[in-house]
């Protein structure tokens, strides 16, 4: 009977100490309730034109206002007219970019404690205002068409009556490319606003690829002879002073000029190897930049000249890389599964044009017309970001800035 009252007793006072400890925790937490979630934001729309338009969707206990971030600048800043209400408050902000480049923008909202929440960071990509030349077979055969950046807005820029490819424009707006004439490939010239049409090669049958020099006064093209090998010619914009430059029994072509004009950038492949070299034009010195045993390819000097792009397989497909224009510090640009090529820089150098493989057509039909903004000063990839220009089951080919 003793043990049995020592029991009762010990477990009566367990409930005591058990009640005052639970009658302690509910006081406490009735003078000390814990706080709030802090609110929360995000993105539930942008549209991306000349203004760009966003919606947002927050949530939490009496949320003040939502702000709008690119980088440390506030853009936008709309205060809640109804904080007391804990539903989720809606905010539509309109913003009109200063300029084209890549935009990171976070939305972040707060409570009348002064805790915020932020969302995931967008980046908005704003195009140039400018128009590219392209090649394209939507119409049958190949031929040149011309197409807004901003619009997306498209249309043929040279007949259709031969088959008409590999654009390249001058300083002046003559564009210069490869057009087959009576199954010949030849370099024509006309100017950017008129048809007027003149054969700058009419003593070749297989001349393609033209470049300008930055200046317009020179064109480097490549010529095939009969044997295969492929090699480079320069020559005056009307066509006049044609010198062989190379004497490949292979294939040395896919030329850029540097910004002075006394360089070359050029592919030479020979049987599986391809690498990048420059061409000193004073006196043929050749200087090779790309080593390694991957194939690289299609050199694009970049205007202010300290950089050149490319296309390598070093990382398994075909994409576009970046590198100091005496060949060091090589970087990946791109990382598209299906591949990329055929970069073309904007005149003020803070834009590459290029090809990727995404269409929906088979083979050659992939290929599809992107930009992508890397500027001088960008060190990591969230500064560049990709626009895709043209979506179909053609082939869209060999841009080229027109203006």
């Amino acid at each position: 009977m003793a043990l049995i009252s020592k029991l009762i007793v010990g477990v009566l006072g367990l409930t005591l100490i058990g009640g005052i400890a639970l009658v302690t925790a509910l006081v406490w937490f009735t003078l000390n309730p814990p706080s709030a979630p802090p609110p929360a934001i995000e993105f539930n729309s942008v549209e991306v034109g000349e203004i760009v338009t966003l919606t947002v969707t927050t949530r939490g206990e009496r949320v003040t206002r939502a702000e709008l971030w690119s980088g440390e600048t506030l853009i936008a800043r709309e205060v809640n007219p109804n904080p007391a209400l804990s539903d989720a408050w809606s905010v539509a902000w309109q913003w009109q970019p200063p300029a084209a480049g890549v935009y990171p923008l976070v939305a972040r909202v707060y409570d009348e404690a002064g805790a915020y929440g932020a969302s995931t960071l967008f980046n908005v990509v704003i195009p140039p205002r400018a128009k590219l030349l392209f090649a394209s077979n939507r119409g049958g055969g190949h031929t040149l068409y011309e197409i807004e950046t901003v619009t997306r807005a498209t249309g043929v820029w040279q007949s259709p009556a031969n088959q008409n490819r590999q654009p390249a424009v001058a300083p002046n707006g003559t564009v210069a490319f490869a057009t087959n004439q009576n199954h010949a490939w030849m370099i024509a010239a006309r100017p950017a606003q008129t048809p007027t049409l003149t054969i700058l090669t009419p003593n070749l049958t297989a001349a393609q690829r033209p470049t300008f020099s930055a200046d317009g006064k020179k064109i480097v093209f490549e010529t095939t002879d009969a044997n295969g090998a492929t090699n480079l010619v320069s020559m005056n914009a009307d066509g006049a002073q044609q010198r062989l430059l190379t004497n490949s029994d292979a294939y040395d072509g896919q030329a850029s000029f540097n910004p002075s004009g006394d360089h070359i950038a050029f592919t030479a492949r020979s049987g599986n190897q391809s690498d990048i070299y420059t061409l000193a034009l004073a006196d043929g010195q050749l200087t090779r930049l790309t080593v390694g045993g991957a194939q690289s390819a299609m050199p694009a000097w970049s205007p202010e000249g300290k950089r050149i792009a490319y296309v390598s397989n070093q990382s398994g497909i075909a994409q576009l890389w970046l590198m100091n224009a005496d060949g060091s510090n090589p970087r990946q640009l791109t990382n598209i599964p299906s591949g990329a090529e055929q970069p073309k820089w904007s005149p003020d150098g803070d834009w590459l044009a290029f090809v990727a493989n995404t269409g929906g057509g088979e083979g050659s039909n992939r290929r599809e017309l992107y930009l992508i903004y890397t500027p001088p000063n960008a060190s990591n990839a969230a500064e560049r970001s990709m626009i895709r220009l043209t979506q179909n089951d053609t082939e869209d080919t060999e841009p080229a800035w027109l203006e």
